[in-house]
Parts: C-alpha cells; structure tokens; sequence
C-alpha cells in the first residue's frame, strides 16, 4: 500500500467516526473502531473498491462531487471539507516551494506597535514567531533572547519545559494546542514537499506524545479565537483569551492577548513593559 496525505486522512476520519454517529448500529462483531470501509463507500454513493482505492493511495485524484459525497459520509465539518479539496489537489505534486525568510511588512510592524497595551504577535505558517511587541516578548519570557527553536508557538505550547504546568494548552478539543495542531494540518496540505515542516512535525512528534496524538487525529482547519494558559511571575491568574486575525502578508497571522473582564490584567500588562523588552523587526 502505498500511503498519501488523502488516504491517511480519510482512513483516519473513517475510524473516528462511531456508527451511532452516522445513523448505523453499532453491532456485536466490529473489530476496528469507527466505521467499515464498505460503509463510508455506501453512504458516499462509491464502490467499496473505489473507497479502497483511495484510501490505499491506488486511485487518481477524484472529482469535486465525489470529494463532496465523503465529506458528507464523513460528516466533516466545513474547514476538513476544504482541507480533503486541497489534499486531492495536492496528491501528485510534491514538489517544495521555494521560500524566504519570514519577514512583516511596515504595515504589519506598525500595526504591532500600535497595539502597545496588550501581547500581540505574528506567526508564520508553521507558527514561528517572526514578531512581537514588547508586551508579547515580556509575557512569553524574553522571546528576543531565546534560541531560534523556541520562537514556535507550537514548541511553546508542548515542549517547552514549563508546559507540563499548563495541561489546558493541550486538550484534545477546544484547546490552543488542538487549535494550532489543526492549522498546521492545513498548512502542511498545501506544502506537502516542505522539509523544514516536515522536520517540525517530525521534531514535535518526537519530544511530545501529546503533539503526536493531537497530530494523529488529522484535524484541519482555520485557527480561532480562544484561550491560553500562560505562567508568569508577576501574574496573579494565568488563562488568558486570545483572538486572531488574518494578516496581508502571506501565511502570516496575528495573535492578540486579551485582559479578561473585571481582571487587573491590563494593570498587569502595563507593569510588564520594560526598556528591556524589544520588538523584533
């Protein structure tokens, strides 16, 4: 068999989903969780041997209809639909893409300056931190000084040595670990010959079993508003929410970090500004 970015998904989509769930009885001689090949294919309208076919990475790519019918058999939502469209497109093209260093327009930059009474700051599209204002920098602990591998998001939330303190981050739903997990999916559907993410995925996958779980449920989609744990000395709470916004610039996103209401956050935040805090440009 050879596997594919598709089949892995659909395979894993299949044995998440319970019977129950797709209106089928569970039965007394299932073996394997979720549903039976033969099944999805059924409620998709395909032959088994199609479904297979796919599954085993034997099969061209399929067209939109079909595409369609397995994410309605699936019961996937609207951001795995347009993921399962961007890996059949995918499949067949490996080839990389070119990339340079991540940078932020005068545009962006101004626009992290701007939020100065607040963390904020922007990630690529494998959640390297590429900019931040002081506030940002102070709250995550000296960003400025820290070795290029820990200015990831990802690694901060699952491996640095301080989040084995914050479980919330890492929740298999509704969580920003689940969250970033699930935009990284997306990501990587669109570079599938991308080695620098492949070797993060690798990395994290390697130093985090909850990274690998979290990675293994093939979970795709848009990156949300949400809320973070975060330790800091000088912080009398630590869950904190956060939204996010789309940027201009390519693949990049900004994160802000919100005071929650009737807190003394934003008191907080103003103490954390320190001369010895820069942005990075």
């Amino acid at each position: 068999m050879s596997d594919t970015p598709l089949g892995a998904f659909l395979r894993a989509r299949r044995r998440r989903l319970a019977p129950a769930e797709a209106g089928l009885p569970a039965g007394s001689r299932r073996r394997t969780p979720g549903l039976r090949r033969e099944e999805v294919a059924a409620r998709a309208g395909i032959s088994t041997d199609y479904y297979a076919r796919l599954e085993q990475g034997r099969q061209r790519v399929p067209t939109g209809p079909v595409l369609d019918a397995l994410a309605a058999a699936l019961l996937l939502a609207d951001a795995e639909r347009v993921y399962l469209h961007r890996l059949a497109r995918q499949q067949g093209r490996p080839g990389p893409r070119p990339a340079g260093p991540a940078t932020v327009s005068p545009v962006t930059r101004a626009l992290l300056d701007t939020l100065d009474g607040t963390p904020a700051f922007v990630v690529d599209h494998r959640f390297d931190l590429i900019a931040w204002n002081s506030l940002a920098c102070a709250l995550l602990g000296g960003l400025d000084t820290r070795p290029v591998h820990e200015r990831n998001l990802l690694w901060q939330v699952f491996c640095c040595p301080y989040s084995a303190r914050t479980p919330a981050n890492r929740e298999a739903v509704d969580s920003i670990g689940a969250d970033l997990v699930a935009g990284l999916r997306a990501h990587h559907a669109d570079r599938p010959g991308d080695r620098n993410l492949a070797a993060l995925v690798a990395g994290l996958s390697a130093e985090s079993p909850a990274f690998g779980a979290l990675w293994a449920q093939h979970r795709a989609g848009a990156r949300r508003a949400g809320v973070a744990q975060i330790l800091h000395p000088e912080l009398n709470h630590d869950t904190f929410p956060y939204t996010t916004l789309a940027l201009p610039d390519p693949d990049q996103l900004l994160f802000v970090f919100l005071a929650p209401p009737g807190s003394e956050a934003r008191d907080v935040f103003r103490n954390l500004r320190t001369e010895d805090a820069p942005t990075r440009r």
